[in-house]
This record gives C-alpha cells, sequence and structure tokens, in this order.
C-alpha cells in the first residue's frame, strides 16, 4: 500500500518519472518546500487514501473469514472429491496469507505501527507476499485449464484431471514459488529514511532486485493472464456452440444430446468463469502499474486496493454460481447452529440441576440386597 514516504522513495528510484500530482509528496532531506502541486489531484490522493485507510481493516476481516468458511467447504465435505475443489481450496489458503501481509504492511503505513522494525519480519512478510500473490494466480489459471479440459475433453478428464494430480500441480507450484522468491530473503530489508523504518532493497543490491522483479512481471503480470484470457474466450465459444447444438437437439426427435460429463462442466462453468473475470479485471490496474511503471498515487493505491477485493471476494462468488456450494454452506450452518445450541443446553442443565453425590454408606443402607451378596459371599 502506498503512502507518503513509499510515494518519496518511489520519486526517487532508477528509471520512475515522477507525475505533477506526486510532486507535494517528494520532499527534500534539507527540509525545503515541495513544488506546488496540482490541487485537484492531490485532494483526489487525500480523499482515496483516507478511505482505503478505513477499507483494508474491514477487507481484511471480511476476506480472512470467507476464505476460511471456503477451505473448509471445499476441504471437508462433499465438494472435496474432484479436481477443481482443490484448487479453489489452496487458492483460499494462498489468498489469506497475501490479505495478511497487505495488512500488515497498511499497518505499517497508516497507522504507524512499527512492524518492520522486527528484525527479519520484512524480508519474511515480502517473501509470503509474492510468494502467495504468485501461486493465487497460477492456481486460478490451473483451475481455468482443468475446466478447459473437461469442457473440450470431458472423456479424458478422468484421467487427466483427477483429484491427486491436482495436488501435485498445487505443490509443484508451491515449490517453484519458493525458489523463485528466495531473493528477497537477501535483496530487501528495512532501511531507515525520513524517520521511519521502510521495507526498501538493499544498498548495492538495487539492481540486481529491479531485474528479478522484471523477471516477476512477466511470471506474474503477463504470462497467467494471457492464458486465462485465451481459454475464456474459447471456454465460452464452446459453450455456446453446445448450447446452440443442444437447442437443435431439443426442437428435432434425432439427435445426440451432450455427454453426462460434459453437462456437469457446464453447470460448473459460471463458478470459474466469475472467478476468472474477477481475478483478471481487479487486477488489472495494478498489473499495469507495475509493468509500465506507472507513478501514479490514485492509480497505485487503488490498484493495489482492487487487488485486495480479489483476494477477498471469492467466496461470494462461488455462492452466487454454485448451487452446490449454497447447499453445503447451508448443511454446515445447521451442524454449527446444533453444537451451539447443544452445548448450551447442557451447560444450562449442569447449573439448574447440580450434581448430587450419594456415599457408598448410603448405597448400601438403601439395598437390603447388598447385604445379602456380601453375606452369601462371606
Amino acid at each position: 500500500m502506498m503512502d507518503r514516504p513509499n510515494f518519496t522513495s518511489l520519486c526517487q528510484s532508477r528509471g520512475l518519472n515522477a507525475t505533477a500530482d506526486i510532486l507535494i509528496l517528494c520532499r527534500s532531506e534539507d527540509g525545503l518546500p515541495p513544488p506546488p502541486p496540482v490541487p485537484g489531484g492531490y485532494k483526489l490522493f487525500m480523499a482515496v487514501n483516507d478511505f482505503i485507510k478505513l477499507a483494508v481493516p474491514i477487507i481484511f476481516s471480511v476476506g480472512f473469514t470467507l476464505n476460511c468458511v471456503a477451505f473448509y467447504v471445499f476441504s471437508r465435505t462433499k465438494l472435496k472429491e474432484t479436481s477443481s475443489s482443490r484448487y479453489i481450496a489452496a487458492i483460499a489458503v494462498v489468498d489469506n496469507v497475501v490479505l495478511l501481509t497487505h495488512f500488515l504492511t497498511h499497518l505499517s503505513n497508516y497507522f504507524e505501527v512499527p512492524v518492520f522494525e522486527i528484525y527479519g519480519l520484512c524480508q519474511i512478510n515480502n517473501f509470503f507476499n509474492c510468494t502467495c500473490i504468485f501461486l493465487s494466480i497460477w492456481y486460478v489459471t490451473s483451475l481455468v485449464i482443468d475446466k478447459f479440459i473437461g469442457l473440450y475433453w470431458p472423456v479424458k478428464k478422468s484421467d487427466y484431471c483427477t483429484e491427486f494430480r491436482a495436488k501435485c500441480v498445487a505443490v509443484s507450484f508451491a515449490i517453484f514459488s519458493i525458489v523463485f522468491y528466495h531473493y528477497l530473503v537477501w535483496t530487501i530489508g528495512p532501511t531507515e529514511r525520513y524517520g521511519r523504518v521502510l521495507c526498501l532493497p538493499m544498498e548495492g543490491l538495487a539492481e540486481t532486485y529491479d531485474k528479478l522483479n522484471n523477471l516477476d512481471y512477466v511470471v506474474v503480470a503477463i504470462i497467467p493472464y494471457f492464458t486465462i484470457v485465451i481459454l475464456l474466450c474459447l471456454m465460452i465459444y464452446k459453450v455456446c456452440t453446445l448450447k446452440s447444438f443442444v437447442r437443435q437437439v431439443n426442437g428435432s426427435i434425432r439427435g445426440r444430446t451432450p455427454s453426462v460429463s460434459r453437462d456437469q462442466e457446464l453447470k460448473t462453468m459460471p463458478l470459474v468463469l466469475a472467478v476468472a473475470v474477477t481475478t483478471v479485471s481487479l487486477g488489472l490496474l495494478h498489473n499495469i502499474c507495475r509493468i509500465f511503471r506507472v507513478v501514479h498515487p490514485v492509480a497505485l493505491t487503488g490498484g493495489v486496493f482492487l487487488s485486495q477485493v480479489s483476494y477477498a471476494c471469492k467466496m461470494l462468488l462461488y455462492l452466487i454460481t454454485s448451487e452446490r456450494c449454497r447447499d453445503q454452506l447451508l448443511d454446515f450452518g445447521r451442524q454449527l447452529v446444533r453444537h451451539v445450541t447443544t452445548l448450551f443446553s447442557c451447560r444450562r442443565h449442569s447449573d439448574t440441576e447440580p450434581t448430587r453425590f450419594i456415599s457408598v454408606n448410603q448405597q448400601t443402607d438403601r439395598s437390603p440386597e447388598f447385604h445379602r451378596i456380601i453375606e452369601g459371599a462371606v
């Protein structure tokens, strides 16, 4: 998340040209007043900044909870038996990590919480942030590829799109991300500038960081986005073709209806379409700013905020587009209410009716059969 100190560092970074809107944020170290800003742009930035200061904690709280529910629904219920559910559960986990790392940065930038003054937290926070952003977009891409195979080759889906293969793909991407982003551990660190501790590239390693960061643009912002867009276009074309074919079959006596597996793919198509379109559209502005190095305060701040919304709202998309997801969530809600009511009823019963302890003498005094048993034993 961008604030005044981060914009100041951006103004002094290599290859970045500050616009008129950002000049007021670029203060010199000798205390000289900044150049006159553009009033409209600065007011707009401050309005956006004040909104995001309060909105990000809400997005984090709501999104973290929804992702936990999504992970449970797609990994602990009947929906876990499909390969796409494994990808959705993995997306929920990495999205929560991204939200958490963004929230820690937000606390440091907007509420002046000394997050990055803790030793090692600067490197760990950036490492997990970049790693999980990579995993999130590539898990969404894997979900789209899984649906693409089931739509175009429904017979081969049982061989290529299994639950075990989905787990292998998820683990492979996780291992690759750890190896790829290990440079964040030794190229950045806490740096004190303008009276604050910021998480910036270390001296002498800025050029190395820039080169590896440029490669990150290609891996995260270009390849998966183009893959998702191309596959979505092909899938939409296939769905339109199948719908036209079904209408022709229903209008004639003879005809071969689509297979059961392909019909199932058509039912789950809205879920994948909604997740993919939302991910691409909400992350587009932020990726454009990264690729073309746009140093506009409103664009940068708004792009990061929209990307956070995409990490927090996927469970709502599942509920809107999937009837099975709604059913499983309702069952989970019923079980939760049943357990809670049972727990409270047991506690209330134990409070109103205290436990009665009966001594051994009282038990033996009231049962003459006990004396007969003892006498017979002797």
